[in-house]
């Protein structure tokens, strides 16, 4: 009996370790189903964006392509700064990460990332002489540095991006700074041009749940019932979660009322009404989900109260 203890702790002990083992390329997962969520700052608005995973690919010279879809999600919308609504990557054997958002550098791909890079490497992402003009639009690693997010020791790299009229020069008009995380991915981007900001509060990388993906953010313009959703009801966390098969989500009502709880996939499309516009008294109430035909993923729950409405994540695994 304690031979099969100690051996179970031992490979509970190899698991963790190899769960989160990192390589360069970990700055930047890329899997299908992988998801972050931000909190964005874009004063005196605050809201809460997402970025899903939903294709990845490689091709016969081994370069990975893989799609990012972001939004706001509180409402689900398009995202109105910083992020782009779709973006495809493209990462190749020197873990190059390359992204073609900009139409006029002729459809090339543009290098944004280096993540094999030291602190002080620096290339040049395009340049203008595509449309007549001179300058280059520049990348430098700032710094990587040790981090710890989640609990998790790692290191963090900044990347710096800057516009120069010579491609050797260190410093001229700084655009904006992206952060990456090894074993996470991207962590914040701070423009110098908008006043705006993001920085990720959670995430899930191949199935594994990182800090806080159940925050709900709304505009500081909202009135004070909506700004404090919790002095009508409580939207607590489901259990278990992650979960196989079967969740339960708890609810607690301050004040009796017409309650909504809806479920949704990661693109914003209803799956089912577990409650539909019902009355309910002053109390706490557990609604279970049976998710038995739906498919492993990240889900949202989203309960409603009059003009109160509140957001959190799941996340099912089969």
């Amino acid at each position: 009996m304690k031979y099969i203890k100690l051996t179970c702790v031992f490979l509970f002990a190899i698991q963790i370790c190899t769960a989160f083992s990192q390589n360069n390329a970990d700055y930047f997962p890329w899997k299908t189903g992988d998801m972050w969520e931000y909190t964005l700052y874009y004063l005196p608005d605050i809201d809460t964006l997402q970025t899903i995973v939903i294709d990845d690919s490689t091709d016969e010279e081994g370069n990975i392509y893989t799609t990012h879809f972001s939004r706001a999600i509180n409402p689900i919308r398009p995202p109105y700064t910083l992020l782009i609504d779709t973006l495809i990557y493209k990462i190749d054997s020197y873990l190059y990460v390359y992204h073609r958002y900009f139409d006029f550098n002729n459809g090339e791909w543009i290098n944004v990332y280096r993540l094999n890079g030291n602190a002080g490497d620096q290339w040049v992402m395009w340049d203008y002489s595509y449309i007549g003009v001179g300058p280059f639009e520049m990348a430098r690693i700032n710094f990587i540095t040790d981090t710890l997010l989640f609990g998790i020791e790692s290191k963090l790299m900044e990347v710096i991006y800057f516009i120069s009229g010579d491609s050797t020069d260190t410093l001229g008009l700084v655009r904006y700074h992206d952060q990456l995380i090894k074993g996470i991915g991207f962590y914040s981007r701070v423009p110098a041009e908008l006043d705006a900001q993001i920085y990720l509060h959670g995430a899930v990388i191949n199935g594994i749940l990182y800090g806080d993906t159940t925050n709900t953010v709304v505009s500081v313009h909202e009135n004070p019932a909506e700004l404090n959703p919790a002095s009508v009801f409580t939207l607590l966390p489901n259990y278990p979660n992650p979960f196989n098969s079967s969740t339960k989500i708890p609810l607690k009502l301050s004040n009796e009322g017409i309650v909504s709880l809806t479920i949704y996939d990661v693109l914003g499309n209803e799956v089912l009404k577990l409650v539909d516009n019902q009355f309910y008294p002053t109390g706490y109430y557990e609604f279970n989900w049976e998710a038995n035909n739906s498919v492993s993923g990240v889900y949202y729950y989203v309960a409603s109260i009059k003009e109160n409405r509140k957001i959190r994540s799941m996340v099912l695994l089969k």
